[in-house]
């Protein structure tokens, strides 16, 4: 059975909202702008086949889109009016809403909105959570290290994950401190050992990417992830299916990143677990017991990657120096020389779920591909293929909400910026 048009209306069921806790009426009016969207991407119309189609089989709905629903610009010779658009002039700078360290950053590894509307940062360069309020201003930072580790206290944090008004932390060694609004540490746990990011869903409960110790099986390796469910106690740990994880390169003592490195990721939505392996441009959609209900595919997307695209990606890796500004000593020299050369490219190299359950996925960029806004693959809660969303060049995304999107902007002297930007679903 093939059907043309499917949306689910139901698109707000996600714990981890970004935003603020009641909509305004201009969030209100921006929903039924995302729904009007969806609608006109399943819309069948006068130039040939629809957008996309859905099938089932075995159980397991099928979307595939064959082309985006907005139209290219390139052969239209104009934008699409319902094209959704991110102003890169912030509405918040964090690093310029006020003075001092509290205002300084370094190594951000998360961003994220409370439900009061206001703003937690992990610094992982101090190793703290900073709050601020709605509108910039430094209300406390928590978290911290020193020697011997107090309780709430992080060595090397490493992941910051809101559920609700509980705020996670995943340090090393799989250890997750949970603070309720204050911020009050709730408790600390461990889950397993080698927990590499942890999500949230629905019910008090987290999805946890486990990676196992890493096998002796060969120059280029594929390290798997093993998910497993917990509760915010630590309880559970139930194994409910497993990732491809990522591609690691390894020739004696020595490893190293290999070129165009294949991640797997992984986002939730309400009790809803997303995954891809990048491999292909699809992803794949669970329930919290493992069973795959969803499979998400954009068909006619090219990965190849040319001998002499993989050649100088080979070059630029070559080029880099270290950390302190020194030469690649010789034998990491050796490594990248003698590693095998990629034919084909990630599909993508994250993915965030936003709140209304559109899909957005960020492409994957070599280190010679160069730099210049990113444009993100964006489909809606239905699975459809809706287009690209650009994203200003040097800002780094970590989270994106009904009308809002958090990253972290580098200037040209590679500071840090977290802001807040204005996405527009309408394309007003």
């Amino acid at each position: 059975m093939i059907a043309f048009c499917y949306y689910n209306s139901s698109i707000s069921q996600r714990q981890r909202v970004v935003g603020r806790p009641q909509l305004s009426g201009r969030g209100k009016r921006l929903l039924l702008a995302t729904a009007g969207v969806i609608l006109h991407a399943c819309t069948p119309g006068g130039d040939g086949p629809p957008p996309s189609i859905q099938r089932d089989s075995a159980g397991i709905k099928i979307v595939e889109s064959v082309r985006p629903a907005w139209g290219n610009p390139a052969q239209t010779g104009s934008a699409d009016p319902n094209a959704w658009r991110i102003d890169p002039e912030p509405v918040l700078d964090l690093a310029e809403s006020g003075t001092g360290d509290a205002h300084s950053f370094y190594q951000v590894r998360g961003m994220r909105r409370l439900p009061d509307g206001s703003l937690v940062v992990l610094n992982a360069g101090s190793d703290e959570i900073r709050q601020f309020s709605a509108d910039g201003g430094f209300a406390g930072s928590f978290g911290g290290s020193r020697q011997g580790q107090g309780p709430g206290e992080f060595i090397n944090a490493q992941q910051l994950e809101v559920a609700g008004d509980t705020i996670l932390v995943v340090d090393r060694d799989g250890v997750i401190s949970v603070f309720g609004p204050g911020p009050v540490l709730i408790r600390e746990t461990r889950l397993a050992r080698r927990t590499h990011a942890v999500h949230a869903i629905e019910a008090g409960r987290l999805v946890a990417r486990i990676v196992p110790p890493i096998p002796e099986l060969g120059r280029l390796t594929r390290v798997p992830e093993t998910l497993r469910t917990y509760r915010l106690d630590g309880s559970g740990g139930d194994s409910i299916g497993w990732t491809p994880g990522y591609e690691d390169y390894f020739v004696g003592d020595m490893r190293i990143v290999p070129l165009f490195q294949k991640k797997a990721v992984v986002d939730t939505h309400g009790d809803r677990i997303f995954t891809g392996s990048s491999d292909r441009m699809q992803v794949e959609e669970m329930t919290a017991t493992g069973d795959t209900v969803r499979i998400l595919r954009l068909a006619p997307y090219a990965l190849t990657v040319s001998e002499a695209r993989a050649v100088a990606e080979r070059d630029a890796r070559l080029d880099t120096t270290t950390p302190q500004g020194r030469p690649m000593p010789p034998r990491f020299r050796q490594l990248i020389e003698d590693m095998p050369l990629p034919t084909t490219r990630p599909a993508y190299a994250d993915m965030i779920v936003d709140p209304t359950g559109a899909i957005w996925l960020r492409p994957f960029r070599g280190m010679s591909e160069g730099g210049g806004p990113e444009s993100w693959l964006v489909l809606d809660p239905g699975g459809r293929w809706l287009g690209s969303v650009e994203v200003p060049e040097d800002f780094h995304v970590w989270d994106i909400g009904i009308d809002e999107v958090l990253g972290v902007w580098h200037d040209e002297l590679d500071v840090q910026h977290p802001r807040v930007l204005r996405l527009e679903r309408d394309g007003e």
